[in-house]
Parts: C-alpha cells; structure tokens; sequence
C-alpha cells in the first residue's frame, strides 16, 4: 500500500522488508510557508478551494488543460 512520510531535517529512516523488495520514490522540493487543507489525494491551501475542487472532480471540470 502506497504510503506518504513527512520527514524534517536530521530525521532517518531505517526498511527492514520480509521476502519482497522494497521500492521508494523520495521527492523533495522547497518549503512554500503556505496553509494546507488536505482531503485524502487532493492538497489546497484552504477549506473552501479543497470544497471546491471535490465539486468540481464530481461535474468533471477538475483538470483544466487535457
């Protein structure tokens, strides 16, 4: 299962896996100092654009430029 990991500076990681390999994708990227609101795959700095942005997955207007 996919999962998402915050980590700030100095802090480590340590993978022990069974059978399987383990596979990971690390991103990095600047620090914006903006608000989040967070609703499950979707990310937008406030309550109302994150309201916004489910109504408009639902009318299927979400993605702008195909």
């Amino acid at each position: 299962y996919p999962n998402g990991v915050l980590f700030k500076e100095g802090d480590t990681i340590r993978v022990k896996t069974g059978e399987e390999p383990a596979r990971f994708l690390l991103l990095t990227g600047k620090k914006l100092n903006e608000p989040v609101a967070w609703g499950g795959p979707i990310v937008m700095n406030t309550k109302e654009e994150l309201d916004l942005a489910f109504r408009e997955i639902k009318e299927g207007t979400f993605i702008k430029n195909k």
